[in-house]
């Protein structure tokens, strides 16, 4: 009889130990929900979701549905995803905003998204447009600073709100050019770019598809964009440190994540299948077509990339004094 039982919990041991690669190796066994942050839209955010969950479902038969939880400049999605079981049926969207920008904008985080999250896919980096109201009268950089220090503290650039990066890349521009403009926060990007256009706010930063349309029609007039390389969607346009704005360059980034309890060969299968996603051509293409530039990093890249981001935002939101509780 001990002999039998000696036997049978080591064939269980067996099992059990056996069964966990077994249902890595069957993922995804279910529905699969990428988790974005931000409402639905044209935004880079929710499209790129969308996309590679269309692949996805495509590839691996199994459903994949995109899920916008927005809310709490993002905190909400991330904990959702940080609490959700560790199966592989919840992806985050990460975005520089709620990972990066976050920990330093809000004094009491409920998450630390270096230690709760786990990095699976890069998606790429964006940089922003710094457009004006034609009623300005600015189409260069030394137009736009001319016209700024002829009224100091009178000048103001929109933004999606306090610690978004569209009020990030003012706060960058502010300090580089050393200039006296007021900050005035919308309740998201598109509030603040309609009033640019309708004469409200003479300036602000936007995504570079939103100011490649908006010129087309000679609605603003592109001053500069925030990369340190000029975008293929405007080509003509000068980066800022092209126009001699040194020290203003700043972008922001996108990537797939998972609850740091996960398993690490889940993780990794998880990672090879974005990937696969990230590099059909389609995909590449609708990436560019949303101001974006697509880059493949492993997770210690990753991971890295993440540590440095954070302290690099950090030093941003100090510098300016940023709060947002």
């Amino acid at each position: 009889m001990r002999l039998l039982a000696s036997i049978s919990i080591s064939l269980i041991t067996c099992f059990v130990a056996v069964g966990a690669p077994a249902q890595t190796a069957q993922w995804p066994d279910r529905v699969v929900k990428i988790v974005v942050p931000y409402t639905p839209g044209p935004g880079p955010t929710d499209s790129v979701a969308r996309v590679v969950a269309e692949s996805l479902q495509r590839k691996l038969g199994q459903p994949f549905i995109v899920e916008n939880r927005p809310g709490a400049s993002g905190n909400i999605s991330s904990v959702y995803v940080i609490a959700a079981p560790a199966d592989g049926a919840t992806i985050l969207v990460g975005a520089a905003g709620p990972i990066a920008v976050n920990p330093s904008l809000f004094r009491s985080l409920p998450f630390d998204p270096e230690r709760d999250l786990t990095p699976l896919a890069f998606i790429g980096e964006e940089m922003f447009a710094l457009v004006v109201h034609p009623s300005v009268g600015a189409r260069s950089l030394t137009d736009l600073l001319a016209r700024i220090k002829e009224k100091p503290g009178r000048f103001s650039f929109s933004s999606g709100g306090n610690g978004a990066g569209t009020h990030l890349a003012g706060e960058r521009f502010r300090t580089a050019a050393g200039v006296d403009i007021l900050h005035v926060p919308y309740k998201g990007g598109i509030p603040a770019l309609n009033d640019v256009l309708a004469g409200v706010v003479p300036m602000t930063f936007t995504f570079v598809q939103n100011a490649a349309s908006m010129a087309k029609a000679g609605k603003v007039n592109v001053i500069a964009v925030t990369g340190s390389q000029r975008s293929p969607l405007l080509p003509d346009v000068p980066t800022l440190s092209e126009a001699g704005l040194k020290g203003a360059d700043f972008t922001s980034w996108y990537g797939f994540m998972v609850s740091a309890k996960t398993p690490q060969p889940l993780a990794e299968k998880m990672r090879q299948a974005l990937y696969s996603a990230l590099r059909e051509p389609e995909i590449r293409r609708k990436l560019e077509e949303q101001g974006l530039r697509p880059k493949e990093m492993d997770a210690a890249e990753f991971k890295s990339f993440l540590h440095k981001e954070t302290q690099r935002m950090s030093a941003i939101v100090r510098a300016a004094n940023i709060t947002i509780d």
